[in-house]
């Protein structure tokens, strides 16, 4: 077998790639697998997550029994699929209680707040998808533009004083728009595999309290009045199931933006990218390969496991999530290429610059915004992890002719955007885009590259990762697809009748069973998946990189005592603490 590294690292080549994936590596090399303690740990999870739910679900079925009078109908199967499909329904939303009275399998966290405007609006900056709130502008909103908000749909709930202008000038609104779903399925599709998509918008008012509340949702990107047979922009004054319902759809459409967008492709798949491109371009000495090669750890393996878990055909967003095959590599296409596979759409290629933590709160005007604790927290990291990849990387160049004199620095950096290779686009700002067709030669914009790869595959991952347990396992609040179409909501009239409705609208007990063992398996903390920060090796050969990792790690853990007290207090003012982006809790590398 070759010890060439570029034989070991193979592409894969266009025509067998997954479609709209990023390039990735062939197969996963000896060497680059789970070890059999992990693998152990994470079938152990998963089984014994499944049989705790299938007793839940047998215990339901044996009580539906021993109050129905069964009927069998059928021949072949005796009719025991007719006379057992009602116990794959919920009755009542409470029910879901019924799975979480085990300690292996805890009550999620938001259990009995998630219906509460004040608890929908923390999610977007505590919760799950904390990457996609931005400030609203003054063009976004109004007659005239997509989103048709005006003065009236707002007073009526905010008060005759409330003045749009004003909440504009002084930074009170926000705004998340899923303009990329719009047109990603189509009715037969969708009536095909049973499960309904929307493309939501959804605009929030930051109160005198520093409660993010929404105040307006529009389920639709193209609403048609002719044909949709419900209202525009719905609000807190809209009937208590119609706010329901639009709530229900952005929550819906967040989870697939979080597992296809936030979570697979700009941590997963684009790490992928640079430990590929890395692997393949430095030689083990090179100091970039020591510093980035932790952060690789175990990532070809899980990657390798996603692509047929999830992408495949038959896999689980095929199976499972609200696009179904198509339409989830469609999705996947449309955020990394800025094109559609089977639509026409056309939009902004996924690039590199734009995940630097300090460029994405810049252009999204969130930094200001109270509460946002993933901002607050990701930035003391984001600044260690700078510091640490500065006084590394200064180490070893003394200045910007010794970045540009270094052929496998500028191998490594070709690798990584060659359309050939790893495909990767805006590695640098356009300001700086000789530095992509010429030679890579200013020390700073080295730093800010590794820092971004090193952020993405710990901090960033974890940020959208651990908390899908707490929000996704409670289906009602985060179901990975909606089973009836918005429109079905308008079939019946009356408030009791649309509630049965929405019950309709979630996952049956049988696939809540699959999502909630997904969400646990997928949440397993360090040390069982890899290391953490806290708890990394030192990776260097030379003892003046060794001390800058020993002054990284007590920068780490001086974060961890600021971040737990915090959390202390929170808890204490009876409030929820966000805990994912403590040092101790984020992995070495996206490992799991």
């Amino acid at each position: 077998m070759s010890s060439n590294p570029q034989d070991v690292f193979q592409w894969v080549s266009p025509k067998e790639r997954y479609p709209g994936a990023p390039p990735y590596l062939v197969g996963l090399p000896r060497g680059e697998g789970f070890n059999g303690f992990k693998i152990l740990w994470f079938d152990f999870t998963a089984l014994k997550s499944a049989l705790i739910l299938i007793i839940t679900q047998l215990l339901h079925v044996l009580a539906y029994l021993s109050r129905t009078k069964v009927e069998l109908k059928g021949v072949a199967d005796l009719g025991l699929g007719v006379v057992l499909a009602p116990t794959d329904n919920w009755e009542k939303v409470t029910d879901l209680f019924q799975f979480f009275k085990w300690p292996f399998l805890p009550k999620p966290l938001i259990a009995e707040l998630w219906q509460e405007d004040v608890e929908f609006g923390r999610q977007f900056l505590q919760g799950l998808n904390p990457v996609l709130m931005r400030k609203c502008k003054e063009e976004d909103i109004g007659v005239g533009s997509k989103f048709p908000v005006t003065e009236d749909h707002l007073k009526s709930y905010l008060g005759d004083n409330f003045s749009l202008k004003s909440a504009l000038d002084k930074g009170k609104l926000y705004i998340v728009d899923y303009e990329i779903f719009d047109n990603i399925i189509d009715e037969t599709q969708e009536d095909q595999l049973g499960r309904y998509s929307a493309s939501p918008l959804c605009l929030f008012y930051l109160n005198d309290q520093d409660q993010l509340l929404p105040v307006a949702i529009k389920v639709k990107q193209n609403y048609n009045s002719g044909i949709d047979p419900y209202p525009e922009i719905f609000t807190p004054k809209s009937s208590k199931t119609e706010w329901k319902a639009a709530k229900l759809a952005v929550s819906a459409t967040d989870i697939a933006y979080q597992g296809i967008i936030a979570h697979l492709l700009d941590t997963h798949l684009v790490i992928e990218v640079c430990a590929v491109s890395t692997y393949r371009t430095l030689p083990s000495d090179h100091i970039l390969y020591q510093l980035l090669k932790p952060h690789f750890f175990n990532t070809f393996a899980i990657n390798y496991m996603a692509r047929s878990t999830f992408l495949g055909r038959g896999g689980f967003f095929d199976s499972t999530g609200a696009l179904g095959y198509t339409s989830s590599n469609e999705l996947l296409s449309r955020a990394y290429w800025g094109e559609g596979l089977v639509t026409s759409y056309k939009g902004e290629p996924w690039e590199f610059y734009k995940k630097a933590l300090p460029y994405s709160l810049n252009f999204r005007d969130v930094q200001d915004l109270p509460n946002y604790y993933y901002k607050d927290d990701a930035l003391l990291i984001w600044n260690a992890t700078k510091k640490y990849v500065n006084d590394v990387i200064k180490n070893h160049y003394p200045d910007n002719q010794a970045v540009e004199n270094d052929g496998k620095l500028q191998a490594w950096k070709n690798e990584l955007i060659s359309p050939d290779a790893g495909t990767i686009k805006g590695l640098l700002p356009p300001e700086k885009a000789s530095q992509l067709t010429g030679k890579l030669n200013n020390i700073d914009d080295l730093i800010e590259i590794v820092t971004t790869m090193i952020f993405l595959a710990t901090t960033q991952h974890a940020a959208v990762n651990f908390g899908q347990y707490d929000y996704g396992a409670w289906v009602a609040n985060m179901p990975f697809a909606l089973y009836e179409p918005f429109s079905s909501l308008y079939t019946v009239e009356s408030e009791e009748e649309r509630e049965k409705i929405l019950l309709k609208w979630l996952p049956g007990r049988k696939q809540t069973i699959k999502q909630i063992v997904l969400v646990k398996v997928l949440t397993i903390l360090p040390p069982i998946t890899s290391k953490s920060l806290l708890t990394l090796d030192n990776p260097f050969q030379h003892e003046s990189d060794q001390q800058v990792f020993k002054n990284f790690k007590q920068r780490l853990k001086e974060i961890e005592s600021q971040l737990k007290e915090r959390n202390q207090k929170l808890k204490k003012e009876g409030k929820t603490p966000y805990v994912y982006l403590q040092p101790s809790r984020i992995p070495q590398s996206i490992a799991i």
